[in-house]
């Protein structure tokens, strides 16, 4: 192998590895966003549950009963 098959090769390796590390970075941030909006996604889902228990703890009303104004 030459001198230049050898510094085209390393080129080549070169361009291989910053694209891989773009990439890699690229992936990260979009990793960590969806984190965040999974941690959100969480956190409003526990609200959720809490005030779906809120609502089955309040006395039920019958559905067939006519309200106290009528």
């Amino acid at each position: 192998m030459n001198t230049t098959e050898s510094n085209t090769r390393m080129n080549d390796l070169e361009f291989k590895l910053q694209y891989q590390e773009d990439m890699i970075e690229t992936l990260n941030i979009a990793l960590s966003k969806q984190q965040r909006e999974i941690m959100l996604l969480e956190e409003k889902f526990a609200l959720m549950i809490k005030l779906v228990e809120s609502y089955r703890s309040q006395p039920n009303v019958n559905e067939n009963e006519a309200p106290p104004h009528y």
